[in-house]
């Protein structure tokens, strides 16, 4: 009955921890955004097979970036209408982060954006190696999306964490990366890609959309030549016979009033005579004075810009402003307006025309005039153009003008290159309304031959010029690598041999000298094969080792520790560090004994051991050969040299034993506790004779004897047993689901098999006590008895006062010590706690005895119905353990077996436990 009314409980109480942890408890998925579920659920597969290696395809990557001079990707084409300006505009903010990348942080598949010339158009081509921040754009686009879903449906979802701001790395132009750029030899080579990137049309990002960057400053002195005229503002100041500062402002008749003096006309007078007409104005009336005038406010004057500009219209600038300073106000040309036929419209009249390339090449500003009031700014349509691309120091499209010939045009763009591939310049023309054809010229000329073939070369209109790169391949070089003090590349003189590379002091110490090798090229596929020599005969110069040197030769030399198998000779035995020590030539016995820290104090010198390998051909014997170690520690002929792999053997002094094994320790009630020197022989009782003997309250019962050999047995078994324990009920919680009947009966083998594995947890904690049992009633009895044991180092005796009690511990219904009673047996004991509980397994029930021997009803004698376990007499300090019943179900038969195993760990540990509780 008990039993049932403890599972309808247990089940009860699991029933409402479970519906109370989940009315508290949420849906992690509730708490995760869409976006942030998608990406846990899809993982970014990174692999070394799709990487790009650094020396091979880095090459390959910074050749495709070897064209690109504008930092940023652009998908405009050659001319775009003005509806496009301003996407155009807002490419370099996000093409500089896109660049920002390092190219060589790429996994996966990457499109990269080029100009095919074969069409015209823009193309795509998919490369291994998609940059970290392009999928990190990815990734960042749909969950930016995934977020305004969420927003418009109002759900309620998890804050997302702030991106990190990176800084953008500065893009190298394209002579950091050409001198930069790490040498590539041969077996490195790539193919160079076909095509160039996106050009963008020359000069008009001068003029920046928002900002009034050529617009004239107001705060700069006024030149002497400038004009006064109707909405300027004076300020004259007057000192002497007549003081005071005045601010006169220039009304629309042209005249300023100057008071006490009256009106003067100004308007078309320079600033530079401005003072002297005042003065002489004032001079009718006042002597004796001084006067200086200075402009406090210009005028501003309406002029009107129309054409191919971002915004047409009229605008008031200053009457300080020039051409330039009005177009930026009007956000320069479009893209479709020409840069280099601006003209200046003066009452009716063209009084000049601006060709803004004068400005950006050359620095000339010199007709940028300054405007008139009424002044008309036309952009026209631009002009015939031409580009260039490729290795030039200046690559774009140009709009032509007085330019007629390939020679001006890379003028325009600052001329090719030192990586320009001259031989092979190539030009793609449209022929008008029909086809595109490409043309191939060499000019790889000196002098004026290069000057009149470029000056030969007529460009139409829509030419592009293609500058190709050269090959970027190392030549004239032999590589030296290896095991040596300079590695790398080598000028490759005629006639070089082997030996010019190693002589001095090129080679490390304990190079190989015996073998090295060349890797060299043969044509005509330049397919690769290992040339051999010999180092030692290279630097004698012997004719056969020392090989003249090819183009591309790579001369690898290689250490002794590669090479060679290390010599060894091993000491063991009295010696401060034992173990291997590295075999020098002409080592010693005396030598090596000091690479070990010398002999120990119980080392035997006068005989000591060398055993030695002979090798005959292919056998192998050893032999030994005896060494007096006094004399070799002296030197002279008894120091003997050593071979490698000998292995040399020092004695111990007989009879002698270290710190450890000299030593016993008593503890408890002997008259003089402590630890105790033993010689060789000695015996328990004698060491207990020499510690005074037991005191008046040793309880000779609980004596407790451990020794260090049999800790380590007990230790390793105990182990074992654990381990195995501990399988056994892995298997049974895996199958009890299987196997039991009921829900009730599956919590109830749970809650069993946690507290078997929470007993088996506290177990490993523990450590193997090492005890011998022994029974020991006097001193006197004690010698010349059984247990008066041989002592060995590290022996232990403990004697205890009596405990006066005994313990109950298992299924009892009260857990405790009992005051020992004189002639008392086992079943009073249980008794006085309440007797075993129903749960309690009465026929294994068993008792610790004090000396550490164990009693149950399987060494006890029975008859019938008498059992004389329950009648036996407990002594002192003795235990009794209560295990639980686990027969209830089929099942739980193996975890008796369990229960039984962890009890008898227990006793072997010291712990008193009940185990399976």
């Amino acid at each position: 009955m008990k039993r049932i009314l403890f599972l309808v409980v247990t089940l009860t109480l699991l029933s409402i921890a479970t519906a109370f942890s989940a009315t508290i408890s949420e849906d992690p998925s509730s708490n995760t955004t869409p976006t942030a579920a998608k990406e846990e659920g899809s993982s970014e597969v990174s692999s070394d097979y799709f990487s790009t290696p650094d020396d091979a395809d880095g090459d390959s990557l910074r050749q495709d970036k070897g064209g690109d001079q504008s930092g940023y990707r652009r998908k405009s084409t050659v001319r775009e209408s003005d509806s496009d300006d301003e996407a155009v505009e807002a490419g370099p903010a996000k093409g500089s982060q896109e660049q920002a990348e390092d190219p060589r942080e790429v996994s996966g598949k990457e499109e990269r954006e080029f100009f095919d010339p074969s069409t015209g158009k823009e193309e795509r081509q998919v490369q291994d190696g998609k940059s970290r921040r392009e999928r990190q754009s990815i990734r960042d686009d749909k969950r930016d999306k995934a977020q305004g879903k969420d927003k418009k449906e109002k759900k309620k979802t998890a804050k997302v964490p702030a991106r990190k701001t990176v800084q953008p790395v500065a893009e190298p132009s394209a002579l950091e990366r050409a001198m930069g750029e790490n040498p590539v030899i041969i077996d490195k080579s790539r193919p160079q890609p076909y095509g160039w990137d996106q050009l963008t049309q020359f000069g008009y990002s001068f003029f920046k959309r928002g900002k009034d960057t050529f617009a004239a400053q107001t705060d700069v002195p006024v030149g002497p030549d400038y004009l006064v005229g109707p909405g300027d503002r004076l300020i004259v100041t007057l000192w002497g016979s007549i003081n005071g500062t005045h601010k006169l402002e220039v009304n629309r008749s042209g005249e300023i009033v100057l008071p006490k003096v009256g009106a003067v006309k100004v308007a078309g007078v320079s600033y530079g005579e401005l003072p002297a007409l005042l003065r002489g104005s004032v001079a009718r009336l006042y002597k004796d004075f001084q006067l200086n005038v200075n402009l406090d406010k210009l005028r501003l004057s309406k002029v009107y810009v129309v054409g191919e500009v971002a915004s047409p219209g009229d605008y008031n600038v200053s009457s300080l402003a020039t051409v330039i300073g009005a177009l930026s106000a009007a956000g320069g040309p479009t893209k479709n307006g020409s840069l280099r036929n601006i003209q200046i419209n003066r009452n009716g009249k063209v009084v000049e025309t601006v060709d803004l390339y004068d400005f950006f090449l050359k620095g000339d500003k010199g007709k940028d005039i300054r405007l008139q009031p009424g002044d008309t700014i036309l952009v026209p349509v631009i002009g015939r153009v031409a580009g260039i691309v490729g290795n030039v120091r200046r690559p774009g499209i140009y709009e032509l003008k007085g330019e007629s010939t390939l020679k001006d045009l890379f003028a325009l763009g600052g001329g090719a290159n030192p990586t320009g591939y001259l031989q092979r310049v190539q030009l793609y023309r449209v022929e008008a309304h029909d086809k595109k054809v490409v043309k191939d010229f060499n000019l790889d000329l000196s002098g004026p031959a290069a000057e009149q073939q470029t000056s030969g070369i007529k460009m139409q209109d829509m030419d592009l010029v293609n500058v190709l790169p050269i090959d970027s391949v190392l030549r004239g070089y032999v590589r030296l690598e290896g095991h040596v003090l300079r590695p790398g590349d080598y000028a490759l003189k005629a006639g070089m041999k082997v030996s010019s590379l190693l002589q001095g002091d090129n080679l490390l110490p304990q190079y190989h000298a015996g073998a090295a090798q060349i890797i060299r090229l043969y044509p005509p596929d330049l397919h690769p094969e290992i040339v051999y020599f010999d180092v030692a005969g290279a630097l004698k110069g012997d004719p056969a080792q020392d090989v003249e040197l090819k183009e591309f030769d790579r001369v690898k030399i290689f250490s002794r520790e590669q090479m060679e198998e290390t010599p060894v000779v091993k000491v063991s035995g009295e010696v401060q560090r034992p173990g291997q020590v590295r075999y020098l030539e002409n080592m010693t016995v005396r030598d090596l004994l000091m690479q070990v820290g010398n002999v120990k104090l119980s080392a035997y010198l006068g005989s000591a051991e060398i055993t030695r390998i002979k090798r005959d051909g292919g056998s192998v014997t050893s032999y030994s050969i005896p060494v007096n170690l006094e004399q070799a520690l002296k030197g002279g002929a008894a120091n003997i040299k050593l071979e490698p792999f000998d292995e040399l053997t020092v004695r111990r002094i007989p009879n002698w034993a270290e710190v450890t094994e000299r030593y016993v320790t008593l503890k408890g009630e002997v008259l003089f506790p402590g630890t105790y020197p033993i010689y060789k022989g000695e015996r328990l009782s004698s060491v207990i004779a020499r510690a005074g003997g037991f005191t008046d309250m040793a309880y000779l019962k609980g004596a407790r004897f451990t020794r260090e050999n049999a800790r380590k047995l007990q230790q390793q078994r105990m182990d074992e047993a654990l381990d195995k324990a501990q399988d056994q009920i892995i298997k049974l919680q895996s199958n009890v689901s299987q196997t039991a009947a009921s829900a009730e009966e599956v919590a109830s083998s749970k809650t069993t098999l946690d507290n078997l594995m929470r007993s088996i947890e506290i177990l490993k904690t523990k450590k193997a006590e090492g005890r011998v049992l022994m029974e020991i009633t006097s001193l006197h009895d004690l010698k010349g008895s059984i247990y008066d044991l041989e002592l060995q180092g590290g022996d232990q005796l403990t004697v205890p006062s009596d405990p006066g009690g005994v313990n109950v511990i298992g299924d009892v219904y009260n857990q405790n010590t009992v005051v020992t009673q004189r002639g008392r047996d086992l079943e009073w004991y249980l008794q006085q706690v309440g007797g075993p509980t129903g749960d309690a397994d009465l026929d294994s029930i068993y008792v610790v005895k004090v000396d550490g021997s164990v009693i149950s009803q399987a060494n006890s004698s029975k008859f019938m119905f008498y059992n004389s376990f329950w009648g036996k007499k407990l002594d002192s300090g003795d235990t009794i353990i209560v295990p639980r019943q686990y027969e209830k179900t089929a099942w739980l038969r193996g975890a008796k077996d369990i229960a039984s195993v962890i009890g008898n760990i227990a006793v072997t540990a010291g712990v008193l436990v009940a185990a399976g509780l």
